[in-house]
């Protein structure tokens, strides 16, 4: 269980090729912007409500689409050689681009689609502006890379290709802006990996996907190249209770 501080794109190199089972990411797609939302209550009864922003950083940031498109050809192209013959590669992305990766995956290394998979909120935020529908849902796409057997545990039972979740709050909730509940990605780690196996995610933010395949008897190595995000992957790795490992994972999956 390693999780590494730097930049993927450098740190993939040290990877052994054909050792990750599976690789479970949600990676930068370029969705921030510098505009601020600024909202007013009564200000009497609760003060001046909090700014929306969506300027999560420069690592997120991308001259247009084809520098982001470079960023995700190169990333992709680093992630490929490290997946077993028949794992999964599972990635949430833009919803208008996510076709983009879907074709490349396809095209270029022969990956077969297995379809799409929707985390639709309970609670999106609201439409400040008042101009569109809420955004009330993230979707992932999942890929099986060529020359092995698909792993499908199929005797966990039916699984839709969405799950239905409010976004982290509480206890779970970190100060990383895009941050993903552990709900959402324990039916990928569950159906398309065993115990023991070894999970990748090369954008580790807030340790998420790290989080949930430890909890699940899951091997894994995490990288991420911002050092405050790598302190909050520490603290919520320490805070592991070995207790929850020894539950059934039918448990786990809906439960934690």
């Amino acid at each position: 269980m390693t999780v590494l501080e730097g930049d993927c794109l450098q740190l993939l190199n040290t990877i052994q090729s054909g050792s990750v089972d599976m690789v479970l990411t949600d990676p930068p797609y370029g969705i921030a912007n510098e505009v601020i939302i600024t909202r007013s209550r009564d200000a009497q009864k609760f003060g001046k409500a909090k700014a929306i922003t969506h300027n999560f950083g420069e690592w997120d940031k991308f001259a247009g689409f084809g520098d982001f498109m470079n960023f995700t050809k190169r990333w992709v192209d680093a992630v490929v050689p490290k997946l077993k013959g028949g794992g999964m590669l599972v990635s949430f992305f833009d919803r208008d681009r996510i076709n983009f990766l879907s074709h490349y995956l396809q095209s270029q290394y022969g990956f077969k689609c297995k379809g799409y998979f929707a985390f639709i909120k309970q609670n999106p935020v609201p439409q400040a502006r008042k101009v569109k529908f809420m955004n009330g849902w993230e979707v992932a796409g999942m890929w099986q890379k060529p020359g092995g057997k698909l792993t499908f545990n199929y005797e966990n039972g039916q699984q839709p290709d969405y799950i239905f979740l409010p976004i982290c709050s509480g206890n779970e909730r970190t100060e990383h802006p895009t941050q993903k509940p552990l709900k959402a990605m324990y039916p990928f780690i569950r159906y398309f990996s065993n115990k023991n196996d070894l999970i990748l995610d090369p954008f580790a933010g807030s340790g998420t996907t790290l989080v949930a395949a430890r909890n699940l008897g899951r091997r894994f190595i995490g990288i991420e190249k911002e050092k405050k995000y790598i302190e909050i992957i520490h603290r919520r790795l320490e805070k592991f209770n070995l207790k929850r490992a020894e539950t059934d994972e039918r448990q786990l999956g809906f439960d934690l």
